[in-house]
């Protein structure tokens, strides 16, 4: 078990005033669910076709996406 990751993820609980996001956290860790199997089968295969996408490198980076969305909002 990796004690930096527990002893990180404890700071950022301690560091977060947000309930919303402490409730859902525990929700998360409480929960024996794989969100995989809580996806569709169509959103399933929209991730695995991503995810083959991503592979070829067939995406582009937050940083260019956003620099696009500009140059396209002036438009």
């Amino acid at each position: 078990m990796n004690e930096t990751i527990k002893q990180e993820l404890h700071q950022l609980v301690d560091q977060c005033n947000n309930e919303q996001i402490l409730e859902d956290v525990r929700e998360l860790l409480q929960s024996n669910k794989d969100w995989w199997d809580e996806l569709s089968a169509a959103d399933q295969q929209l991730v695995k076709e991503s995810e083959a996408e991503y592979n070829k490198g067939n995406f582009i980076s937050h940083e260019e996406l956003m620099q696009r969305f500009e140059q396209w909002k002036k438009k």
